[in-house]
């Protein structure tokens, strides 16, 4: 009995192990993952992409249907590395319900907005709003660690027509200690055209109230805990299958010697 005890311990603790490692990864969109970038040339915020200001950045496309609406990311060297974004937007009309969106936070993911995540809109081209979770949506919190400039411009970086264009720095370490550290971190970049009444956002199914399917900032210092390593997995595998056999082989007989 105490044989069969040892070995259904030893699996359910593997089992509890690989449970814990599909919950770690279902905490963003798979597949949506980006590397942090740093720094190397100055970001001048406004609304405008000149050359070599951002060709030192992580560039993703947001629309595989569209090439020219993409996002770059990077982080300064100043302001305890602050996340740095342009949005290229094909929106050329001015609408009062234009919004440029960014979400950002703690990539433990959740189903909710927690207090580790922010909602960043600006609307209108003129009104910046910044929201924290509290665990069932969003309150407006202080919008002064965000600055930002967008314009309707045609790049000095090949972009033949004009459009809008955002720059933002958000200084992390004031606007929220809870995800001002080195990544992961989640991420959500989108822009709602009036005119149109469309949303372009990457990940493209990803929703603002749903942390666990944003992307991810992957990169600097953060990395898989120990506790959920494929090394400690396979060790675990394999003292299980050792305690297994231990507990199971057959004792040697031996002769009873008459002395």
């Amino acid at each position: 009995m105490k044989r069969i005890f040892i070995i259904a311990f030893s699996i359910l603790m593997l089992c509890c192990l690989l449970l814990g490692t599909v919950i770690m990864v279902q905490a963003s969109e798979p597949g949506y993952e980006i590397a942090e970038a740093y720094t190397t040339a100055a970001v001048t915020l406004d609304g405008n992409w000149a050359t070599g200001e951002w060709e030192d950045s992580w560039i993703e496309y947001m629309d595989a249907s569209a090439a020219d609406e993409r996002f770059c990311y990077k982080a300064s060297d100043d302001l305890y590395y602050a996340p740095e974004i342009l949005i290229d937007s094909a929106d050329n009309t001015t609408d009062a319900g234009d919004i440029w969106q960014i979400c950002i936070g703690d990539e433990a993911g959740g189903s909710v907005p927690l207090t580790g995540h922010n909602k960043i809109e600006i609307v209108g081209h003129t009104n910046l709003i910044v929201y924290a979770g509290n665990g069932t949506g969003w309150v407006e919190v202080d919008a002064s660690p965000v600055t930002w400039a967008d314009n309707l411009t045609v790049h000095d970086v090949p972009f033949d027509y004009e459009h809008w264009c955002l720059e933002i720095i958000i200084d992390k370490n004031t606007l929220n200690q809870e995800w001002n550290a080195a990544p992961p971190i989640g991420l959500r970049v989108a822009f709602y055209d009036e005119t149109e009444d469309l949303w372009v956002a990457w990940p493209p199914q990803s929703d603002p109230d749903i942390p666990q399917g944003w992307g991810l900032i992957t990169g600097g210092a953060a990395s898989i805990p120990e506790s959920l390593s494929f090394g400690v997995v396979g060790l675990l595998s394999s003292i299980a299958v050792a305690v297994a056999f231990y507990t199971t082989r057959k004792r040697p007989k031996t002769k009873n010697l008459k002395l």
